[in-house]
């Protein structure tokens, strides 16, 4: 199969879905590609950054027609940090993402589907983390360990 896009090049796009982690996706060919900060239903300008067998990674260069769920981040971090990688989308459209994910990991593999209830919103959804991060290995016995952070 030959890859229908190729790296450093910039493409036109409509983003078709939202990934697990919130990335947009958009299909070229029927070739997947997972556009970082992109929302359903946009047109963007994209460079492609790397390419598989099955699928490649995009960063946007410009949005053509934005979503109207897309928000200004408040966060000067925002970018760097990795903490929360649906800043720039409404809250509520987040919530209606995140249903559909786990909606679609519920049934990917069960015979009988299953409704998932609804996500439950908070009140106010800022000024907390939520992201954690473990280490795990083996120390030098083979016996699985988890890298400790205090001191």
């Amino acid at each position: 199969m030959e890859i229908p896009v190729k790296k450093n090049e910039e493409y036109i796009v409509d983003i078709i879905d939202n990934g697990f982690q919130g990335e947009g996706i958009a299909k070229i060919e029927n070739y997947t590609i997972f556009v970082d900060g992109a929302i359903k239903g946009e047109k963007v300008k994209i460079l492609i950054l790397k390419t598989t067998i099955s699928h490649g990674f995009a960063k946007i260069i410009e949005i053509i027609e934005m979503s109207s769920s897309r928000r200004d981040t408040d966060c000067s971090t925002y970018k760097r940090c990795g903490g929360c990688n649906l800043r720039h989308i409404e809250y509520k459209k987040t919530l209606e993402i995140k249903q559909e994910i786990v909606q679609n990991l519920v049934n990917k593999t069960l015979n009988k589907k299953r409704q998932v209830e609804n996500i439950l919103g908070m009140e106010n959804p800022f000024f907390y983390r939520n992201k954690a991060q473990y280490p795990v290995g083996k120390d030098k016995n083979g016996k699985a360990v988890v890298r400790s952070f205090r001191k």
